[in-house]
């Protein structure tokens, strides 16, 4: 068998899948209702979509055998006559006809289309680069359909190359390449140069002639395109699609848990169990609806300062003063910082109103009459030396996880500092510093000096201070296409300075929201607290029917995968 590659979605999907599979038939063992179970291994009804784009006879149809094991048709001739989606494993990957074979008009709408519909786009060419014709259409998708953000460049056949796939070569199309992808370099359009062919051969002769696949197998160089995809489908925010329906099974599992388990022998302690999933939920559902949220006041302002940017490089085109410009770019500029100011404050406002609402919650979940009830008997056990809740209440389970969210005060009586976190009334004591996670400043520009960095034609457009290199003379006085030529070289140069930054932005507030959900003190170590304590108490129980333990497994299971994702793909 030769090396395969996974492209880690499909793998996460087939397994979430399966967890899924298991625990309807478990729930037909046992006797459950499996209308709460999730339909599906994806937290929407439409899968991630993959389309294989670009030049006709580039090999993309070959790239995807290779990639998927798929028997696809392959060629020298025009092998695909329209978007053909294939399903690898819950995502869709889309195989078009080539783009700009200037005989078959039809294929390139066929194409555009389903580029149009994609998630993510991989464009695939040759080692011989770009023609005239297919230059032009790569640049429609590049720059007027704003698809650089979605796009991997696959630079095919390369084992056909004067030198084949070495670094020298790469370097050499590399610079070929960039003269197309201008403003952006082909690193920034995460440019993989592969040899689908020699990958497929590998596999065929592993066996055989192990040396000789593994040869062909380095000139293939498919590693790199694999870790290229996933790197890509992370940036992209395609994890939360795979975890949304294992958190859907998870709290059915435990659901479901509570119907079938036998009781250990002490009511109050069963109420205990329901008293920690239920904070675990309110805690829970805050940080999945700030996420959601900030993820979109992130990206919509990501995307409104790249139409400021290529507003503005329209614009400055038809200036015909320099005056005229720098009025615009002083505007434009207002006008992003402004975009940026406002996403700062919404974040900010957004985040707390969430999370007053979580404390709000979780006071008046501890004022209820069923916690303060059972925390008057859990103590009283307690004291009365009962082995069973003493174990449950040590302190570094239940005190330590709930002081951050609810900041109850723990006395200097270690054997009942747990029943505190019951309390209530304490939640207000913390005081949740956002400015600490996202930045105190939301002005991405600082971080990339693009306000110093535009260049126009050779000079620099300062913040107020515009200078364009052809003084924008009459046009009867000034040669009119180095005028277009340069004309076009400060659209493409202003709008990849606003593109710069609205990266920037997305960057700070996407690690901004990483720390405060999963590094910071504030939600994830109570959610570990309970999760330890839920443990503790699932291990305490003395007789378990065989349907307990079967949930428990895939309770374990369907953890350790949502774990392993988080991991792949950190927020």
């Amino acid at each position: 068998m030769g090396t395969q590659f996974k492209l880690e979605i499909p793998e996460y999907s087939e397994r979430s899948s399966q967890l899924i599979a298991d625990a309807h038939a478990l729930y037909q063992e046992i006797g459950c209702d499996e209308s709460t179970l999730p339909g599906g291994a994806f937290g929407s009804d439409k899968p991630i979509s993959l389309v294989f784009a670009g030049q006709y006879s580039a090999g993309k149809s070959t790239i995807l055998k290779a990639l998927t094991g798929f028997d696809i048709a392959t060629g020298h001739e025009i092998t695909t006559e329209e978007a053909r989606a294939y399903d690898w494993h819950g995502v869709q990957v889309v195989d078009t006809p080539g783009i700009g074979t200037g005989r078959r008009p039809e294929h390139d709408e066929i194409s555009y289309k389903a580029i149009a519909d994609a998630d993510l786009l991989v464009y695939v060419v040759t080692y011989q680069g770009f023609d005239e014709l297919i230059a032009q259409d790569f640049r429609e998708l590049l720059i007027d359909r704003d698809k650089a953000g979605e796009m991997v460049l696959v630079v095919n056949k390369m084992k056909d190359a004067d030198s084949g796939n070495i670094p020298e070569q790469r370097a050499i199309i590399s610079r070929d390449l960039a003269k197309v992808t201008d403003p952006f370099t082909p690193d920034q359009l995460r440019t993989v140069f592969v040899d689908a062919l020699a990958y497929l051969k590998s596999n065929e002769i592993a066996d055989e002639k192990p040396e000789r696949a593994k040869r062909l197998l380095e000139q293939s160089n498919f590693a790199e395109l694999i870790d290229t995809l996933n790197a890509f489908v992370e940036q992209r925010g395609m994890a939360a699609r795979l975890t949304t329906p294992l958190y859907q099974l998870l709290d059915s599992l435990d659901a479901a848990l509570q119907d079938q388990k036998v009781s250990c022998g002490d009511e109050d302690v069963d109420a205990l169990e329901e008293q920690l999933y239920r904070e675990r939920s309110i805690i829970a559902n805050a940080m999945h609806d700030i996420e959601a949220t900030v993820r979109q006041i992130y990206t919509t302002t990501a995307l409104d300062i790249r139409e400021e940017g290529r507003k503005l490089a329209d614009a400055i085109a038809e200036c015909t003063s320099e005056s005229d410009a720098e009025d615009l770019v002083k505007k434009s500029y207002n006008h992003v910082d402004s975009l940026a100011e406002d996403c700062g404050a919404r974040i900010n406002k957004s985040i707390q109103n969430r999370y007053d609402k979580c404390k709000d919650s979780l006071d008046e979940f501890y004022a209820s009459e069923f916690s303060q009830d059972l925390r008057i008997r859990l103590e009283a056990k307690q004291q009365a030396g009962n082995p069973i809740v003493s174990k449950i209440l040590q302190p570094d389970l239940i005190a330590q996880g709930s002081g951050k969210v609810v900041s109850s005060t723990i006395g200097t009586d270690a054997a009942a500092a747990g029943l505190r976190a019951f309390s209530g009334s304490k939640a207000h004591q913390l005081v949740l510093d956002i400015g600490h996670f996202f930045g105190h400043s939301f002005k991405p520009w600082e971080a990339v000096k693009w306000a110093k960095g535009i260049n126009v034609a050779g000079k620099v457009l300062g913040v107020f201070g515009v200078a364009l290199s052809i003084g924008l003379q009459a046009k009867d006085d000034y040669d009119s296409e180095k005028r277009q030529r340069e004309m076009r070289a400060n659209r493409d140069s202003v709008r990849a300075s606003f593109n710069k930054a609205a990266d920037a932005l997305e960057e700070q507030c996407s690690t901004g929201l990483r720390k405060l959900l999963k590094e910071s003190e504030v939600f994830q170590p109570r959610i570990d607290a309970i999760n330890k304590q839920l443990d503790e108490i699932r291990e305490l129980r003395r007789s378990k029917s065989a349907a307990c333990d079967k949930l428990i497994e895939a309770i374990k299971s369907c953890q350790e995968l949502i774990e392993e994702i988080h991991k792949a793909f950190p927020a």
